[in-house]
């Protein structure tokens, strides 16, 4: 969620030596319909009907690697995952049943859950990846501890664990490297607020303020822009602590009924095309959760006018197959973040996993809010699984 001449990075892999320019991707998607990515070629008649994520060449997309499927809007996953990828805080999970849920109306397992939180690249500086992610109290996902600070020699771990040092800050935490001054800062945007240090390992002081829940922030030619949770509106200004005024409106939406998008990751492009990713879900859905809506992407080619495929094609899918022979299909992925190496490659994305209940779901689960007809929806699980963190690499080779 770093420039240099570079896309703008967010969380992840933003370079120490370059302005970071984060970016969050809207994606819009279709809910009775879950189509399938597809192999064949993708008709347009501009760089739009190819998600901007590729090129309308001769009126048949061509896409930018890690980017296939239809209208070069699905994200394609490398096969043989490494297994270190399942679970990124390995930590406090030993209580977790072998299948849910783990917290019941009565009882609740020892397993501690994270909820994803966003991976710092500084391999030029240390040798490391710096992953920081919000700990959860027993039996929740709502209530946060501690913000943990992970460090790995790769990105899809193993990470070493220990508590920043800030005490509980919230969740939903984001990240900005940047360069100010001749200065490489370190920005981390959490519980409403933004702290800034000129080490990735701290201390943090608070810089001001920032734009709302939930936030997907980037930094862009000396400015800073922002979504926030609903992903309707991008804000902008021009220092940390200073007032943040509107710069575009996010017109684009899935369909009515049931259907939300939230958790944006906001970045840049290459061609400097503007992309936020979303969560997206329905509440109504609860059965073959491998084929429920988990996700969407809104783009724009300046940041002004937002454009989402009809129908929706969802930018990253349930099923992950990993190096140990099994596969998994999350009920629910969320809060994605999107990582690029010092080229501006997009390599990976992390995301907060419901790490128990598969495509069978969990309609008859006791602790589950918002049921409709008395069933417990699939993004709904994650309230009485152990929840966690997971890492995907992507095929751009």
């Amino acid at each position: 969620l770093a420039k240099s001449q570079i896309p703008s990075l967010r969380m992840a892999t933003q370079r120490a030596i370059a302005s970071a320019v984060l970016c969050l991707v809207c994606t819009r998607g279709t809910v009775d319909a879950h189509p399938q990515p597809s192999t064949a070629a993708t008709p347009c008649s501009t760089d739009l009907d190819c998600s901007l994520n590729g090129v309308c060449t001769g009126g048949v997309c061509i896409c930018d690697k890690p980017w296939g499927g239809t209208g070069c809007g699905v994200l394609q996953y490398k096969p043989n995952q490494p297994v270190s990828a399942k679970s990124l805080y390995n930590l406090n999970t030993s209580g977790a049943p072998a299948s849910g849920p783990c917290v019941t109306p009565t009882s609740t397992c020892d397993a501690l859950n994270t909820w994803n939180g966003p991976i710092v690249d500084t391999t030029a500086i240390d040798g490391k990846y710096h992953m920081f992610n919000p700990l959860y109290r027993k039996g929740s996902l709502l209530a946060t501890t501690d913000m943990m600070h992970g460090t790995a020699d790769n990105i899809t771990g193993p990470y070493t664990w220990q508590p920043l040092g800030m005490g509980n800050m919230g969740s939903n935490p984001a990240f900005v490297t940047y360069v100010e001054g001749g200065t490489t800062k370190y920005s981390l945007w959490v519980g409403g607020d933004v702290y800034v240090a000129t080490s990735v390992a701290g201390p943090y002081t608070l810089a001001g303020k920032g734009p709302g829940g939930n936030p997907a922030p980037l930094y862009h030619n000396g400015q800073w822009y922002a979504t926030t949770q609903r992903t309707t509106q991008v804000v902008t200004t021009t220092h940390l602590g200073g007032d943040w005024v509107n710069f575009s409106a996010i017109v684009p939406k899935l369909p009515p009924p049931n259907t939300h998008q939230e958790d944006p990751f906001m970045y840049i492009d290459k061609r400097g095309n503007w992309h936020i990713i979303n969560h997206a879900f329905n509440v109504s859905e609860f059965q073959n959760c491998g084929r429920s809506l988990v996700s969407a992407h809104v783009f724009s080619p300046d940041g002004k006018e937002w454009t989402m495929l009809s129908p929706n094609v969802e930018p990253y899918t349930h099923t992950v197959q990993y190096e140990d022979g099994t596969s998994h299909t999350y009920t629910t992925l969320e809060r994605p973040n999107l990582h690029f190496n010092r080229d501006g490659q997009l390599t990976h994305i992390n995301l907060a996993a419901d790490l128990m209940t598969q495509d069978a779901g969990c309609a008859d689960y006791g602790k589950c809010p918002a049921k409709q007809n008395g069933n417990c929806a699939c993004t709904n699980c994650k309230y009485a699984d152990h929840a966690g963190s997971i890492i995907i690499a992507l095929d751009y080779e």
